[in-house]
């Protein structure tokens, strides 16, 4: 009896474990020598079916050194592999060239398009989500307001000034205290306290020896995590994307 015919001859549950098996074998002998191939590296396995996501999963906690880490051994630009059946895929770039070629050189040809502006519904039509023309515009209108001296002037002295009579003093008192702190929670503080004399004309001092819970200030990080949130889900009538 040939091997046709053995195979025919089986029950269709015999079919499936075999194939399971034989799949299963493939699937160790790619993943021990990629393992292999790419020893001490930090560039990520793109698996089967899964791509790279088991990778971003394993660093979540350490994402932006991971990234860093990636970026550096892959030259500056990278592609991601999302899950096969999400169509999730990134080309990552820190290379300044790029960066110049992308968003300066030749930026008209590397729109936003309709699902970037559908991630970021929140920031309606303005600079962050504009193509072409109206892009054009707020870029025009933007630096008209960044090249006026009176705004660099405001600009220098607010952010001395809550350097020195909040961001130090702060500081100051939990180094004499010997206390911990969370960093990343004053440099928010400083962020907020500035963008809001800037904006407003309003200090709303968060930033401050006592670390007041301005209910404003926690608005704005609920709606970055939002924002946040949306753009991390995988979306499957998603098209590859450039970051």
């Amino acid at each position: 009896m040939d091997i046709q015919s053995y195979l025919q001859s089986l029950p269709t549950p015999s079919i499936l474990i075999i194939s399971f098996v034989l799949c299963s074998w493939f699937y160790y002998q790619y993943s021990w020598y990629d393992r292999n191939a790419k020893k001490n590296s930090s560039i990520p396995t793109n698996w089967p079916l899964l791509g790279m996501l088991p990778a971003i999963i394993q660093n979540a906690h350490r994402i932006h050194d991971y990234g860093t880490q990636v970026l550096i051994e892959s030259g500056g630009t990278f592609e991601f592999k999302g899950p096969w059946f999400t169509n999730v895929d990134f080309f990552v770039t820190c290379d300044p060239a790029n960066i110049h070629y992308i968003f300066s050189k030749n930026f008209p040809n590397y729109p936003k398009g309709p699902e970037f502006r559908k991630m970021f519904d929140v920031l309606g039509d303005g600079i962050f989500n504009a193509d072409y023309e109206l892009w054009e515009i707020h870029r025009k209108v933007t630096l008209s307001i960044f090249h006026q001296p009176d705004y660099q002037k405001l600009l220098q002295e607010t952010v001395l000034e809550k350097v020195v009579n909040g961001l130090l003093p702060v500081l100051e008192s939990f180094s004499s205290q010997g206390a911990e702190f969370d960093l990343q929670d004053i440099l928010q503080r400083f962020t907020f306290d500035c963008f809001s004399r800037l904006l407003l004309d309003y200090d709303p001092e968060s930033l401050s020896l006592e670390l007041p819970h301005i209910r404003a200030q926690y608005a704005f990080l609920d709606a970055e995590k939002a924002i946040f949130r949306g753009t991390s889900c995988l979306r499957a009538a998603g098209s590859s994307k450039m970051a």
